[in-house]
């Protein structure tokens, strides 16, 4: 079973770089348009690449997590969907290791754009 979802999560990762740019938001720099790719660092060997496109209800925001528990521990990769509208936020929380920080991925819906803001770091 784990292999399948390395599998999966491997397919859905390659997938989404396939079809986006990724992209690293700095002050004054544009943000990122709809399909790219927007890649956080979350601490140690973990990372999540968040996208979102227009749909009639809203926008669809899609983020893949890919973290370990553990720093030699195998990658647990997750994949999350969800429908924003302007003004609303999703929040994915990875714990750490035992003891230790977890980090937070906060995305919000802005007017015609996604943010996404990092809250804390993993700590191993």
């Amino acid at each position: 079973m784990n292999n399948i979802l390395k599998i999966v999560g491997a397919a859905g990762l390659l997938a989404t770089a396939a079809v986006t740019v990724a992209a690293t938001t700095f002050a004054g720099e544009p943000l990122p348009a709809e399909r790219q790719a927007i890649v956080t660092h979350l601490g140690g060997k973990a990372s999540a690449v968040t996208y979102w496109v227009k749909d009639s209800k809203g926008y669809e925001v899609i983020t893949t997590v890919d973290a370990a528990a553990e720093p030699d521990a195998t990658p647990a990769v997750i994949r999350v969907s969800t429908l924003l509208q302007p003004g609303q936020q999703q929040v994915i929380s990875l714990p750490g290791p035992v003891g230790r920080s977890g980090t937070t991925l906060k995305i919000s819906r802005v007017a015609d754009h996604v943010e996404v803001e990092k809250v804390g770091a993993l700590s191993f």
